[in-house]
């Protein structure tokens, strides 16, 4: 198991953090004990910033819950994407969207079963930062727990 103070010094360094108490709640929440591998994913303000830590094996799944709840933000990934994701012709995508049927392009997403490999392709393209990380769209990968951190803001 990771050493706690490890843990502290990589928070630091990667979200940039000077308070100590902040880190420490931090560290709490993402670091394993006896009866949990640390929660999967979890907002701590940093310095003044929100951070948010999500853990490797539970990323997909939130993404994909986050993704489904909101149907016309599918509908608005680029035509060629959405035509190769849902194996439809470029054209039936782009008219669909000039006619602004964003929410019918995403409900077909979720009603096609295609919502994981959306996913999976948005993440092959674009990383988890661009989804997760809204204050400057990166992801930082912590070396001592398998956590992605996201700057909210």
């Amino acid at each position: 198991m990771t050493n706690l103070l490890t843990i502290a010094h990589e928070i630091k360094d990667t979200c940039e953090a000077i308070d100590p108490v902040e880190i420490r709640e931090a560290v709490t929440m993402i670091a394993p004990c006896k009866m949990s591998q640390g929660d999967d994913d979890v907002r701590v303000p940093l310095d003044g910033c929100e951070w948010r830590f999500i853990r490797e094996d539970a990323i997909d799944s939130i993404m994909q819950d986050e993704l489904s709840s909101d149907e016309y933000i599918l509908g608005c990934f680029t035509d060629w994407f959405l035509a190769d994701v849902l194996d439809i012709d470029i054209d039936v995508i782009q008219a669909m969207q000039k006619a602004e049927a964003f929410e019918a392009l995403g409900k077909l997403v979720i009603s096609t079963g295609k919502l994981e490999e959306l996913q999976e392709k948005y993440v092959s393209a674009d990383g988890y930062g661009h989804h997760f990380g809204h204050y400057d769209g990166y992801e930082y990968n912590l070396n001592s727990q398998p956590y992605y951190a996201f700057k909210l803001g």
